[in-house]
């Protein structure tokens, strides 16, 4: 441990149980550590004082103030070193870790399939069949059919797990069946773990089992020219991303022949981060890489369609909020999603944002970023709710609601 003044990193902290006892399980997102620990809910409670500006003494001493129990700087201090070992705390331990993570993730030709074996099979054969499957099975969309005269700007898939979701995956894919094929993807998936520069692009190409989607090397050049190299530099954020990579099996099922290209983006900021009195540039970058990318899509000349990875709304224990979510607390949910997603269907972005900053993002909409942007790229295109549906996450009631939209 190299540090006084312990600051713990962010993590993906998950409602959990123990023999009976409540817990909370402490995971990292970048998975730049594939430690998972659990503590205590009273444990996890003091975790907010690893700021960085408390050293051991001082955590010692508001606890014991607040507890009105003396708290021995042992137990602190043991408890540090766990989340130093783990890699949980953001110092040169962690530092370290991550440079030779990205030196290992920057050298490799492609970027592996991290969740196939987990959310999706392994094997091609049974990967295929699983996806026709998604289209014939209950809520699925039917397989598709002909081919009509109409191309498609932008659509919406869900990223939750594909166990769970995949056949509502298939009414977005469906979509894209009947439609001309489009030469090139815009993927722009939900940056799980936090972005500084709100976007994040790799130049990599993405494996499935099914193969490999070849990223856009032509449009990559033009928006390094245009964007510099800055969007480049937290490409270890799409080494364990699954939101991205969600989406090219159902791709790759579609065209199985190749002839498309893609442009794995990941994005992540709130709504905070973009209106108000303190955006701190983040409102001027999020116009600039909007329009650059426009930009560049448009002198390459190629059929583009924008594809958003998103999930919506996120309630219950396991995310944070108090007691149990009955059926009428679901179905209110899944209205309150219906009415978010109007104005997006409007082609009207501000809309969208407008409803997700006047509830404070209460129900936690996941594909808020990835969406917003996608409806700036669209430029007031109307679109089409195709399937809207929820998943049940936990024996508490907690659950995801999710959707597949078309816009063109």
């Amino acid at each position: 441990m190299d540090s006084d003044n312990p600051r713990l990193r962010y993590l993906e902290a998950l409602p959990h149980s123990h023999e009976g006892q409540p817990m909370v399980v402490l995971r990292d997102p970048l998975r730049v550590s594939d430690h998972v620990l659990m503590v205590a809910p009273e444990v996890y409670s003091l975790l907010p004082l690893l700021d960085g500006s408390n050293s051991v003494r001082d955590i010692q001493l508001l606890l014991t103030r607040q507890t009105g129990q003396l708290v021995y700087s042992e137990q602190i201090e043991h408890l540090v070193a766990q989340l130093d070992q783990a890699g949980f705390l953001d110092n040169e331990n962690f530092r370290r870790r991550y440079r030779r993570l990205s030196e290992e993730f920057r050298a490799a030709e492609s970027r592996a399939a991290a969740h196939a074996g987990i959310s999706y099979p392994s094997q091609p054969a049974e990967l295929l069949e699983t996806l026709n499957g998604f289209y014939a099975a209950e809520g699925g969309a039917g397989l598709p059919e002909e081919r009509a005269e109409r191309r498609l700007k932008g659509l919406a898939a869900p990223h939750i797990d594909l166990r769970l979701g995949g056949p509502t995956y298939t009414h977005a894919y469906r979509e894209l069946a009947e439609s001309e094929p489009p030469e090139l993807f815009v993927i722009l998936g939900t940056g799980h773990s936090g972005l500084p520069g709100l976007f994040s692009i790799s130049r990599k190409d993405f494996e499935s089992p099914l193969g490999r989607a070849e990223a856009d090397r032509e449009l990559l050049r033009l928006l390094d020219e245009r964007l510099g190299d800055g969007l480049f530099e937290e490409d270890l954020t799409h080494r364990s991303e699954h939101s991205i990579e969600f989406q090219i099996p159902f791709l790759q099922h579609l065209f199985p022949q190749g002839g498309f290209r893609v442009l794995p983006v990941l994005c992540s900021f709130g709504y905070q981060q973009l209106h108000g009195p303190d955006t701190d540039g983040a409102d001027r970058l999020f116009d600039r890489f909007v329009s650059e990318l426009r930009k560049a899509v448009e002198s390459s000349g190629k059929r583009v369609c924008y594809l958003a990875s998103i999930d919506l709304a996120h309630v219950g224990p396991r995310y944070g909020d108090p007691g149990r979510p009955d059926e009428r607390e679901v179905q209110r949910v899944m209205r309150q999603d219906r009415e978010m997603l109007e104005p997006a269907l409007q082609g009207e972005p501000e809309g969208f944002f407008g409803y997700v900053a006047q509830e404070q993002d209460r129900r936690k909409i996941c594909g808020f970023s990835p969406l917003y942007t996608l409806l700036h790229l669209l430029e007031g295109e109307r679109g089409r709710l195709l399937s809207h549906q929820q998943s049940r996450m936990d024996s508490a009631g907690s659950f995801v609601s999710y959707a597949s939209l078309a816009w063109g």
